[in-house]
């Protein structure tokens, strides 16, 4: 009979674990399309509340799925709005989610506003095409010229960088949704003959956050 016991002890735990863990996963369904006012941290408080182990690990696991399948379509969405936007920029677009804008000192009359200029043009575009996408932010790369032509004056790193948080600036995106960082100098583009063409001088943005590849 102790036996008989023992082994009905542990079905109804082995039930009572089951019944959690099925709770949790018609809690995480519920989560997969949540109502639109409920939040990540909604979400995650009502796994909190299991009191379950195992009910409640699969409860933060759907949560994570569902963040999984959103990230994931946000970023197929900013692709397709990124083409959309620069279709008639070719040159811009790097990959999906990587673009760059050449820029040259070599433009003495607006010198000093030109870099400027081409940043905030350029993040008003990729809000104008993705601003409806939740949660992405840029990380901007400045590369000034490697080299010192015999005429004209490239622009340094250190001046395209300030002339980089201008044009954040002004653009409009809030400090916290971008960063924008000094890279290594630029190798000059070259003709056939080794000459030096130009000194390269370039300005790379990368949209991040969205679950895509970022990479370069």
């Amino acid at each position: 009979m102790k036996n008989y016991s023992r082994t009905q002890r542990k079905i109804a735990a082995k039930r009572g674990v089951i019944a959690k863990a099925l709770l949790a996963i018609t809690t995480g369904i519920m989560l997969i399309s949540p109502p639109a006012h409920a939040g990540i941290g909604s979400n995650l408080n009502r796994c909190a509340a299991i009191s379950g182990d195992t009910a409640r690990l699969i409860c933060f696991d759907a949560v994570a799925a569902n963040m999984n399948a959103e990230h994931s379509l946000a970023a197929k969405k900013a692709t397709a709005a990124l083409a959309q936007e620069f279709r008639f920029d070719s040159n811009v677009i790097q990959s999906p989610h990587f673009l760059r804008t050449e820029v040259s000192g070599n433009l003495r009359l607006s010198r000093e506003t030109a870099a400027a200029r081409k940043v905030e043009g350029l993040v008003r575009r990729i809000t104008k095409a993705i601003g409806n996408i939740d949660g992405w932010s840029l990380a901007i790369t400045v590369h000034g010229g490697k080299v010192t032509l015999s005429r004209g004056s490239p622009y340094t790193g250190t001046e395209l960088l300030a002339q980089a948080k201008d044009g954040m600036t002004n653009s409009g995106l809030p400090k916290d949704r971008y960063s924008v960082m000094l890279g290594p100098d630029a190798n000059p583009t070259l003709w056939d003959d080794g000459r030096v063409r130009s000194a390269n001088e370039h300005i790379d943005i990368v949209v991040l956050d969205l679950g895509g590849d970022t990479t370069r």
